[in-house]
């Protein structure tokens, strides 16, 4: 067939229409490839999402437990007196009763000032500090028994947690008088008191 035998009248309306259904077609592709990739990176953006939603359910769930085991014994050692502000004057009245109640012949006590405490060891406190508070006490008994007893009804009436740092018995050596309220041995006895500071916590005492 020779190119002259080609009728170029009736192809042409098919090219025109060819050439167009391929530039619709060439639309169509550039569209749905950004619809395509628009609608990748919305799910790409929603499943971040919600990874990072499971992420915080997951870390409000163990948090609520850590609440729920760790957040009584939190109250239990608030209520003991061993965090928040010390007890001084629980201290005080307690061994004012044990006095009454031993009826010991001499009992004399001092509380030094409150401290920032360093264990020997590291503690990873955080922001709840230790504190300690030295207290001195001076003892006149009518026999040694008496400041075991001293020390273990302070153990069961005292709101704090406390150590002995030092103690000493000395039997006088003079002869007491008939009085039942001379002393027949002598103790002197460091205690240290331990409390937990709260963070924004103001004042020593209560």
């Amino acid at each position: 067939m020779k190119t002259a035998d080609i009728e170029w009248s009736m192809l042409r309306g098919a090219l025109i229409g060819l050439a167009i259904a391929l530039v619709v077609a060439g639309g169509l592709l550039g569209v749905s490839y950004h619809f395509w990739e628009s609608a990748d990176k919305s799910l790409k953006s929603a499943q971040r999402l919600l990874s990072t939603s499971r992420a915080k359910y997951r870390t409000v769930d163990e948090q609520e437990a850590m609440i729920n085991t760790y957040f009584p014994q939190f109250q239990a050692l608030q209520n003991q007196g061993i965090i928040g502000a010390e007890k001084r004057l629980d201290w005080v009245e307690n061994l004012r009763r044990l006095d009454e109640t031993l009826k010991l012949p001499r009992l004399t006590y001092s509380i030094d000032t409150r401290e920032a405490f360093t264990p020997e060891f590291p503690v990873p406190g955080g922001a709840y500090q230790p504190f300690s508070s030295e207290m001195n006490l001076t003892l006149g008994m009518l026999h040694g028994q008496d400041l075991f007893e001293l020390l273990g009804r302070l153990d069961e009436s005292a709101q704090g947690l406390y150590s002995v740092d030092s103690c000493n018995l000395k039997r006088r050596r003079d002869t007491p008088g008939p009085s039942a309220k001379e002393s027949h041995v002598t103790s002197n006895c460091v205690l240290r008191w331990f409390t937990i500071k709260k963070p924004g916590e103001e004042g020593t005492a209560s």
